[in-house]
């Protein structure tokens, strides 16, 4: 009869199984460095490209490759559709990182130049979208706040924020436009992970 292994004793084979690799921890620790390098330069509002630059040229060859990894991969996890006004103050930080980690690569710096534009057509479509369903909306809501006021007093106004069923028919259309838009950034990165030569992470 063969022998049953409890649950810890096949869990440590495992774990025997497994050896550490040296280079494999080498390569994910100076992969984070470069992730490091490029936050500090995007979201420090003092990190200057002088300081990240000398950062990254203090690498040798070997290394090099990997921190560009960490550094691309930090690039291309910023560029996300915009959800705060300020987002085109990110812009030139980003063309300038991309820039610095491809050689001045001609179409990555043109694409993320690109982004600027892109950007402020999703915002801009954003607010013509929500205005047309105001628009759409207004006979209804004016209807509703009529009944409303019979009930709440005659100084009673309907936002049509707060409509439920605007709200839920916004809501809807504003995820398919960003989806349409996601899709649309997604290519873009891929393009530029190719021409960074990153893996599809």
């Amino acid at each position: 009869m063969a022998i049953i292994k409890s649950a810890w004793e096949i869990a440590m084979e495992r774990a025997n199984a497994i050896q550490a690799d040296p280079k494999k921890i080498q390569k994910d620790l100076t992969i984070k460095e470069g992730r490091q390098i490029a936050a500090a330069y995007l979201l420090d509002i003092d990190g200057t490209k002088e300081e990240a630059e000398k950062k990254y040229d203090s690498y040798s060859n070997e290394a090099k490759a990997h921190v560009k990894e960490g550094m691309a991969l930090t690039l291309l996890s910023n560029l996300t559709l915009p959800k705060t006004p300020n987002y085109a103050e990110t812009i030139p930080k980003l063309i300038a990182l991309g820039a610095m980690i491809s050689d001045d690569d001609e179409e990555l710096v043109e694409l993320l130049s690109q982004m600027q534009g892109f950007f402020t057509q999703y915002v801009e479509t954003q607010e013509d979208l929500i205005e047309r369903l105001k628009e759409q909306f207004a006979p209804h809501l004016q209807q509703k706040e009529a009944q409303l006021r019979a009930q709440y007093g005659p100084n009673f106004v309907l936002r049509p924020e707060q409509d439920p069923e605007f709200m839920k028919v916004l809501d809807k259309q504003l995820k398919t436009l960003e989806e349409q838009y996601t899709n649309v950034l997604d290519n873009a990165k891929e393009r530029m992970k190719e021409i960074l030569g990153i893996e599809g992470q």
